[in-house]
């Protein structure tokens, strides 16, 4: 009788399917990092792209769209204050929208590359590079 404890056995595809559960959180990950690490306005101005930021040019769209508040709104940028109207408030909101919908396209896009692959490339693929390629193609940066 052996002594040897096969249920402890990590087999091949016990091992191609933790580096596919490990790609799929790096992938969250970088699309979590490029959602939120900011943007640059057509003008040139950063724009942080952060959830609290998106509210709060939402509330500022919304707000202004009801007549709660007239224009300019006073809004502070990572490089100090700029008085805005409401079409740079809703270009802006927009903007970071947009962006923030790219890098969850780029990660469906990227997730369903990894769900394809064949357990023989699940360990050489480049995360990263698919989804900055796959972004690229959404038009995001």
């Amino acid at each position: 009788m052996s002594n040897i404890d096969f249920s402890q056995v990590v087999t091949a595809e016990t091992k191609v399917a933790k580096a596919r559960v490990a790609l799929f959180a790096d992938l969250a990950r970088i699309r979590w990092e490029r959602e939120t690490g900011g943007i640059t306005l057509p003008d040139g101005t950063g724009l942080p792209s952060d959830e609290v930021t998106a509210r709060k040019l939402t509330s500022a769209v919304t707000s202004l769209q009801t007549g709660m508040v007239t224009a300019p709104i006073a809004w502070k940028f990572p490089d100090g204050w700029q008085d805005l109207t409401q079409v740079q408030i809703e270009g802006a909101a927009a903007a970071v929208a947009q962006h923030v919908q790219a890098c969850f396209a780029a990660e469906r896009s990227v997730h369903d590359q990894i769900e394809a692959l064949v357990d023989a490339d699940v360990p050489g693929f480049e995360v990263q590079a698919a989804f900055d390629a796959a972004l690229a193609g959404q038009g995001g940066a």
